[in-house]
């Protein structure tokens, strides 16, 4: 019999499981089929879990459009978009948020709503979609100032995000600004202070959007590439490891192994088995094609690590691309407090030189957008963190955030928050607690982050296209090795000496030019790996 082709996927995430899944569902058992998982679990950037008897997600929360999302397919056709239980984000607790500003004053919708309207116009605008200028009041009136601004722009190759943010805000401000908008003011803050602080608020959840730690280095040029699934945007009621089970479940005993992490790939061999990986507990795999499927941040470190990850290293035009693409952080933060109906808060904080700024509000919160909870009738509240705030999120004591939430909250909203420390407040009859004194009172009990930066199999939540880099390095991320001249036919390098194709493979989120960042990138890109395989060996797909 002839020997069956070895091929080797490196991590068990969305992409490795939805390669292995076609692979063994479409080649009829023709390969020699293994998943390499360097973890103890399933899933990688997946991971749902429990905090407060509630189930959560440390990880990928959101199916992105459900209007032709593979995703969204695999979660109805399972069931898993319905449960008995509730669910993080099962009901939108954010449409309802409460805005209040440093200082420890509420900011009024009629406030709030034409910054937001002007970041959300503007980020449409980036994104190259149509703006729907029907609205005829002042929501009506911001659109027009924004798409003036958009007409006015000639051009932002190499500009970031953030300059044509800032660009947009500074065309607003000097159109209502003619109408005396700019003259009354809030406690410490003017009108343009405020309005100003309010469109960071929005710039901060945009950066939770893209892991990017800053906007200004966000690539404006690619923002327009990066596409969206029409429909809403939901959360997996049975959590997104469903979808992760269901891909993996088809799979025999044994194809996936866990604690099996890889430490090198010698590949661009002539021998009959191309591809050795090294193990970490020192034994080693030899293998016809291996899809690699490790985080962009994994290449990054693998490829300036001394002795590298690769060997030979990585052709230029691949390491290139891993060095221009960003890779940033994002973490989530959960709070269990005291009571359920808690408000959802939306935050503004002064700018970090204000001499009104209160100092005791520690400096990884003040670039944090949001406090809500998880769904209508939770104890738990979330947060998200991005950049430098989510990695030091990661090295604090639960008792550091804690204080940290407990200053925050209390200082921009006056509501009397304490941490618990096991003695009950009276409890009235309409439910509110009370201390002795009277006064109505949050306690805080326990807290959980995500911490996706420090994690080696990670180091990091997803990509984004910096200034500098742009969709093509995508496109050059999913290139195989050794790379074929699309002229002769032949390996690049070898002229007519006899190289193995398809010896190593990428796949992953970071290697989808359109739907980077999303599991669903990561799900298309496992899909097209497994085909490219398929294809090579005149398989029936």
């Amino acid at each position: 019999m002839a020997k069956k082709p070895r091929i080797v996927i490196i991590g068990a995430g969305m992409a490795g499981l939805t390669a292995a899944n076609k692979l063994y569902t479409a080649s009829n058992n023709s390969f020699d089929l293994s998943v390499v998982e360097g973890g103890s679990r399933i899933g990688g950037r997946i991971n749902t879990s429990e905090f407060s008897s509630e189930k959560i997600e440390m990880g990928a929360t959101w199916i992105h459009g459900i209007g032709g999302s593979p995703i969204y397919k695999i979660a109805e056709e399972t069931g898993s978009l319905v449960s008995e239980e509730p669910w993080e984000c099962m009901d939108s607790t954010v449409d309802k948020a409460r805005t209040f500003a440093e200082g420890g004053f509420e900011i009024e919708p009629p406030i709030v709503e034409p910054v937001s309207g002007l970041f959300n116009a503007l980020m449409e605008l980036a994104q190259g979609k149509d703006i729907e200028n029907d609205d005829g009041g002042d929501l009506g009136e911001i659109y027009e100032i924004a798409t003036r601004f958009y007409s006015s722009v000639n051009g932002l190759n190499g500009s970031s995000v953030g300059s044509f943010l800032r660009s947009g805000f500074e065309a607003y401000w000097a159109s209502v600004s003619k109408g005396g908008n700019g003259v009354k003011e809030y406690g410490t803050w003017s009108r343009r202070s405020l309005e100003e602080a309010i469109f960071t608020m929005f710039s901060n959840t945009q950066r939770t959007y893209t892991s990017a730690d800053d906007l200004y280095t966000l690539d404006y040029a690619a923002e327009s590439e990066y596409q969206m699934f029409p429909g809403e945007e939901i959360t997996i009621a049975k959590g997104y490891l469903s979808v992760i089970h269901h891909l993996a479940s088809v799979l025999p005993q044994g194809v996936v192994e866990l604690n099996r992490r890889v430490t090198k790939i010698e590949w661009e061999s002539n021998e009959e088995d191309p591809v050795k990986l090294h193990f970490s507990d020192g034994s080693v795999v030899f293998a016809d094609h291996v899809i690699v499927t490790v985080s962009l941040g994994v290449l990054k470190a693998g490829i300036e690590s001394d002795g590298g990850l690769f060997s030979p290293p990585l052709p230029e035009f691949k390491s290139d691309a891993i060095k221009r693409l960003g890779y940033g952080v994002v973490n989530k933060l959960f709070v269990e407090v005291s009571q359920r109906r808690f408000p959802s808060l939306q935050l503004v904080f002064e700018k970090e030189d204000s001499e009104y700024r209160f100092v005791k509000i520690p400096w990884w919160m003040r670039r944090t957008a949001t406090m809500a909870p998880i769904h209508s009738n939770s104890k738990v509240l979330l947060s998200w963190f991005a950049g430098k705030e989510a990695l030091e999120l990661e090295k604090l004591p639960d008792e550091e955030i804690i204080d940290g939430v407990l200053t925050t909250v209390s200082c921009l909203t006056g509501k009397k928050v304490k941490k618990d420390n096991g003695k009950a407040p009276k409890t009235l009859a309409n439910g509110s607690l009370r201390e002795d004194d009277g006064e109505e009172v949050v306690k805080i009990t326990k807290v959980l982050t995500s911490k996706w930066g420090g994690d080696p199999l990670f180091r990091g939540s997803y990509s984004y296209v910096a200034v500098g880099s742009s969709g093509d390095d995508l496109d050059a991320m999913a290139e195989p090795l050794p790379q074929i001249n699309k002229k002769s036919g032949q390996v690049n390098g070898h002229g007519q000496a006899k190289v193995r194709e398809l010896q190593v493979m990428f796949a992953g989120e970071a290697t989808h030019r359109t739907h980077y960042s999303t599991t669903h990138g990561a799900y298309y890109s496992g899909l097209r790996e497994a085909n490219r395989l398929l294809k090579h060996y005149k398989c029936d797909f």
